[in-house]
């Protein structure tokens, strides 16, 4: 009767047993055979044993092994090229805040320039920004609270140059209470009767801002009607994104790094290469003039307003930061009642009409206490391909670490490759078995 070696790979010779067999000069048939008997690989065994299987059962266990074989290799690909693609994933978590960091608030007057100043200085289009001071509305802020309580305007709001002669406001002071009762409130005093004869819109212009942040004209902004009360209620997105290259798809962090003051630099640097002036709000290099609002700069500006897509084409700027912090605000507004105007006329010897034309009360503060929190991480990190690919392994053929080492080390590395070298011992490097 035939061993199980000679009836699967028809081997004639002798076999382990035999008398006249040398285990130090096995035929490789035999060699394969007999790490297929012993391997942990599912499958291979039943394949190989054909003393106590017959050809159909062996012929399914072949077709077996190779659809296992296909759909594992088939799996392990698309897990490779998942990882490859370094995607992230985003874990939004909403955070109940027991207390809030206040944003920063910059508001300006839409309109620039007293027009009084303007004659009284002879300035009409200002070149630096010593002379934009000096044709700039008073402070048209009058009075200011925070949780209900009254501070001091003068010194809380600092000037910033904007859009024209701006102001903002920043506080350490922590926000525990949402809603209208709380929060910041200012009342301002649009002053209509000094406006340019240019301003068409009277209004007050409001950003709110991560603290350091930048103020863009380009920036979302929130406008408030004169003679209206107007409540800016603010929902806050806090953005953690992955970092770790070449998953990150961000740089920087804000306040230092934003996307639109990047492009904003960028298309500043163009209107102070191909103007020879800059922007009111540029203040990269003060040796150039302000652009004038007409002529030459303005028809300079407004060419590169048309190409403004091909300039920042060219810019560094497609990448949000990795950290920053978005408030979205949603305004509403209802109108004074005339006990609002009467007081507000008495308390500054202005009549009701001036009032309700000129006069401004803002509220901004947080719609709630809760925030979104936007969590980037990596789609799938190296452990966890190979956790993968060792699942599909093991699912499909039942191969683990060690199997593996049975193939690539017992197989080729330990019994095929010594071959090579003359040892021909039918289990290989480190048997029993002393090699000649």
């Amino acid at each position: 009767k035939n061993s199980p070696l000679q009836n699967f790979c028809h081997y004639k010779g002798p076999v382990p047993g035999d008398d006249d067999f040398d285990e130090n000069n096995a035929p490789v048939e035999l060699v394969v055979n007999e790490w297929a008997q012993g391997t942990s690989i599912h499958g291979v065994p039943y394949i190989t044993d054909s003393q106590q299987w017959r050809i159909w059962k062996r012929g399914i266990w072949i077709i077996l092994v190779l659809v296992s074989t296909s759909f594992m290799i088939w799996q392990m690909a698309a897990l490779i090229t998942q990882y490859r693609n370094f995607d992230v994933i985003t874990d939004t978590q909403t955070v109940n805040a027991v207390s809030l960091d206040f944003p920063e608030v910059t508001v300006c007057n839409s309109n620039m320039y007293s027009r009084s100043l303007q004659e009284a200085t002879g300035i009409t289009e200002p070149k630096t920004n010593e002379e934009v001071l000096q044709i700039s509305p008073p402070r048209y802020i009058n009075r200011t609270w925070f949780n209900g309580i009254e501070i001091d305007t003068e010194q809380v709001w600092k000037p910033k140059i904007v859009f024209g002669l701006c102001w903002t406001f920043n506080t350490d002071m922590k926000l525990r209470r949402p809603g209208y009762y709380a929060g910041l409130k200012f009342w301002m005093d649009l002053n209509q009767d000094d406006f340019e004869n240019a301003t068409e819109l009277a209004g007050g212009l409001v950003w709110t801002l991560q603290p350091g942040t930048v103020v863009s004209v380009h920036k979302t902004v929130s406008g408030a009607k004169p003679g209206k009360e107007v409540f800016l209620g603010m929902d806050l997105t806090e953005h953690l994104r992955e970092k770790q290259a070449p998953w990150a798809r961000c740089k920087g962090e804000a306040p230092t790094y934003t996307q639109f003051q990047c492009r904003d630099d960028c298309f500043h640097a163009y209107i102070r290469e191909n103007c020879q002036c800059r922007e009111l709000q540029d203040m990269t290099d003060l040796s150039f003039p302000i652009c004038e609002r007409s002529g030459e700069d303005a028809t300079c500006k407004a060419l590169a307003l048309s190409s403004e897509d091909e300039i920042l084409s060219k810019c560094d700027c497609d990448l949000p930061p990795c950290y920053e912090l978005s408030y979205q605000a949603t305004l509403i507004e209802v109108d004074a009642s005339k006990n609002a105007y009467t007081n507000m006329a008495n308390a500054y010897n202005k009549s009701e009409d001036y009032v309700r034309n000129n006069f401004i009360a803002v509220t901004v503060n947080f719609k709630s206490m809760q925030y979104n929190r936007l969590t980037e991480s990596k789609g799938m990190s190296f452990s966890q391909l190979l956790g993968a690919i060792g699942g599909s392994m093991g699912f499909f053929l039942g191969i683990s670490l060690v199997s593996v080492f049975e193939l690539v080390g017992d197989l080729v590395g330990m019994r095929l490759i010594p071959r090579l070298y003359g040892h021909k011992n039918l289990y290989g490097v480190g048997s029993r078995y002393k090699l000649d």
